[in-house]
Order: structure tokens, then sequence, then C-alpha cells
């Protein structure tokens, strides 16, 4: 008996042993994985994701008035939501227990969505995910031009950079000094500009707004420009004491393109969650912002790849853009005015004969005629043809 209890110990010990070789190896092989998955990186044109231009478009989620004990499981779902809608990013905020974010990201990478996480770039908290390879950056720095001076934002980015250079620094802002700007060039590898209109400022301020960061980053070689753009209702009354109103989708839309024509090279929507304010709760702007996810997809390799040109219509309200890439040709005419519909004419390349809608259920009636895009554009209307 005791023979044969000394083998079956012997068989047990041998059995353990080899699980937990193979357990030790699947966990090498699959960090490996990831680490060699990571491989994000930016220019002054594109952001890159395994040399490969990708155009990241999604939403921010801020959860820090969340309770506690239902934090982790609400931040998956919205995950999830967002996943299930087309977004490729979630901007977030980072959590208190390691665990929770490793959580997420294993499930952001299952997902196929990239995430920045706002919080304290530490160098235990950053060591704990660099072979996730779902997390594409940190924001080291939000409303960077009124919280934070130059070297701090730099330091942070130095510091993200040591611990793994294949993550992405991101900042956001929303100064419209050039000095200020200037200020906070090449301290991050991405930029992101909010543009927050509704319901105090001129629609027409988005792509103001985005043109205004776009051309001072471009002349100096810096980062690619990305907006923050709003779908959320302000709680502060306006400017001159009254209520503010949340936006409608006609005006996300109308301020998503306005963007498109000013640049950017992604889009974060603010936001999906912050603080009273629960997006899908409105299900009509919520359902309408996800049907912007497959015009982003049929669009977005143009929008990389192409050569934009704007175009002065010589309109007020209206404004239009051409992006070229070998032989496609993308047109986008935006009429941002409330009341008023537009009879246009702009100016096409004399090759160009046809103007075909790209998007069903949308706005068209626009042709070609001679060698000008012509027609009516009705208040608010956003045009997407393809012109051939």
């Amino acid at each position: 008996m005791k023979i044969i209890n000394n083998k079956k110990t012997n068989l047990f010990l041998i059995f353990i042993s080899t699980l937990l070789v193979a357990i030790a190896c699947f966990y090498f092989v699959q960090s490996k994985n990831d680490i060699q998955d990571i491989g994000y990186t930016s220019n002054s044109n594109n952001i890159l994701s395994n040399s490969k231009p990708f155009f990241p478009f999604g939403l921010y989620y801020v959860d820090y008035n969340v309770p506690k004990n239902i934090k982790a499981k609400l931040k998956i779902k919205a995950l999830n939501d967002m996943a299930h809608a087309g977004f490729n990013i979630i901007h977030t905020s980072n959590s208190e227990k390691l665990d929770d974010d490793r959580i997420m990201l294993d499930q952001a990478k299952k997902l196929g969505v990239h995430v920045i996480i706002e919080g304290p770039a530490e160098i235990e908290v950053m060591n704990a995910f660099k072979t996730k390879s779902a997390l594409l950056g940190w924001n080291i720095a939000d409303d960077a031009n009124s919280r934070y001076k130059r070297d701090t934002v730099l330091n942070r980015h130095n510091q993200v950079k040591k611990i793994n250079p294949n993550y992405l620094t991101y900042i956001s802002m929303f100064s419209l000094k050039p000095e200020v700007i200037m200020r906070f060039l090449h301290t991050s590898d991405l930029i992101g500009f909010q543009s927050y209109p509704i319901s105090d400022r001129p629609l027409d301020s988005t792509f103001d707004d985005m043109k205004f960061l776009v051309n001072i980053s471009k002349k100096y070689n810096a980062a690619p420009a990305i907006a923050n753009l709003q779908t959320f209702k302000w709680n502060e009354p306006d400017s001159i004491g009254n209520p503010q109103r949340k936006p409608r989708f006609s005006e996300i839309r109308n301020m998503t393109y306005q963007a498109l024509l000013g640049g950017v090279k992604g889009i974060i929507y603010f936001s999906y969650l912050y603080e009273n304010w629960y997006l899908p709760e409105h299900q009509e702007l919520w359902k309408g912002l996800k049907s912007l996810v497959p015009e982003i997809n049929v669009i977005s390799p143009i929008l990389l790849n192409g050569s934009l040109n704007n175009i002065d219509a010589g309109l007020k309200n209206i404004l239009a853009g051409i992006w070229i890439n070998q032989n496609q040709t993308l047109a986008v005419i935006i009429n941002t005015s409330y009341t008023n519909t537009t009879e246009i004419a702009i100016k096409v390349p004399a090759n160009l004969k046809q103007a075909k809608s790209i998007f069903a259920n949308r706005a068209s009636g626009l042709a070609i005629r001679g060698n000008k895009l012509s027609g009516l554009i009705k208040p608010l209307d956003v045009h997407v043809y393809s012109l051939s």
C-alpha cells in the first residue's frame, strides 16, 4: 500500500508540474503576443497602428462619480455598447483597482477597441499595463491650456515614453490663442481639441476651431488633431443666464463633418457618460450617433490617405471641401444655417462629370453642371458625394 501511494503521489506531482508549466507557457505566449501587437505611432498626418493609418472614432466615458461597487461593471457595459455600435476607441478614467482595468483592457482587445486612459501616469500603473495591446495610450493633461504648465506635460510625456515608447500620449485643450496652442506643441503625440458650441456659440465655430488647430500643428510639424465634439448638455446656464439644451443629431452630424473639413484625424465625442449625463438615455441622439459609424467606416480610407482641399463657396454658412486620393474624389458640402436653404455652385476639377451620393437616406440632389457641383442645400444639411 505504501508503495502504491507513493506512485500515486508522484504521478499527481508530475501532473501538477506539467499543468503549471503549460499555464506559464500560455501566459508567456499571450504576453509575448500582446507585446508584438503593440505598435502605435503618430506623425503630423495620421495615427498609425502597426504602421497602418487608422481613424479613431469613439467616445469619452467619465465615471468618477459612479459608486465604487458598480463602477467596473458599468465600464464594461459601456465598452460593450460602444463596440457593438462599431466605435473603435474609448477614452476612460483609470480605475482604483488595477485588476479592473486589466479586465477592461482584455475585453477591449477581444472587441477590437482601442483605449486611452486618463489618470496619474504612475510608473507602477504603466508597468502593469505595458503588455496590453488594446491600450493606445495615456491622457496626460486634460484641459491642458487651463490646468497645466508646459514642462509638467512634457515631463509626463517623457515618463510614458520611457516605460513603453509604443504608447501614445494625448492631451485635450480648448484655447483659441495661437501662443497657447504653440506652447503645448510637441508635448504629446495627439492633441484633442474641444468644440462644445450648443447652445451659446455659432454652430460653424467647430470648423473654425479645428482648422485653427490643424493649421498651427501642420505648420510646426506637430501632432495630429483629434476632435472632441459635443454630445452632452451643459449643466451651467449660457453666457446670458439661459438654461442650455442638449444637441440635436442634425447638429452633431453637422459638427462631425465640419471637423473632418477642418482636417482632424480622429473624433472622440464627449461624452457617453459625464456627471448626470448618460447618452443612451437619450435614445434618438444615441441612435443617430451610432448611425455615423458606417459613414466614417466608408470614408475613413480617403480621409486618412487623401489630400484635402477646402473650397471657399463664397456663401455665408456654406462649408465645402474635396479629398483626392489617386482615382478617388470625395466631396463634402455643409450648410450651418438653421433657417436658410441656399443654392450653391461649387467649382470642381474639370475632369469630373458625375456626383453620386454615398449614403442612402441622407441629404442629396446636387449634380455636376459644367465644372460646378450645383443645387440646393437645406438648413443643417450635410451632402457627401463620390465624384467621378
